[in-house]
């Protein structure tokens, strides 16, 4: 199709462009927000589950040495 053909020829198919328009920005902007909370969600998560391990992690060297050190 040319531009010509695609260009509103009117107001009212102007504003019915620039509607459909507006709406197919929200929903894009709404897609990208969810991709956005998604990947925010799951780093925190391995956040959070990279620091309970490592402290884990810490207290069984504690309780070995203490099992070994007989303190």
């Amino acid at each position: 199709m040319s531009k010509r053909e695609t260009f509103p020829r009117d107001v009212e198919e102007a504003r019915l462009d620039a509607e459909l328009t507006r709406q197919e920005l929200g929903e894009t902007a709404e897609a990208l927000a969810e991709k956005v909370k998604d990947t925010a969600h799951t780093t925190q998560r391995a956040a959070l589950t990279t620091g309970a391990a490592i402290g884990a992690g810490l207290l069984l060297v504690l309780i070995i040495r203490r099992i070994i050190g007989g303190r």
